[in-house]
């Protein structure tokens, strides 16, 4: 009976787990999005040299 309630709380733990990672996920704050973005650029520009020719 112990193990049967363990499991319950174990599955109880990790449910709780995953919807707090799937409802953070995507979610930046406003310096997290420009760091993102100048460091997606960079790597473009790095790794598609005809792309710093364009600009």
């Amino acid at each position: 009976m112990t193990a049967l309630w363990m499991m319950f709380i174990g599955a109880f733990i990790l449910g709780g787990t995953i919807l707090y990672g799937v409802m953070k996920t995507g979610r930046l704050r406003r310096s997290e999005r420009a760091q993102l973005d100048r460091n997606t650029e960079m790597a473009q520009r790095r790794d598609d040299p005809e792309k710093r020719a364009a600009r």
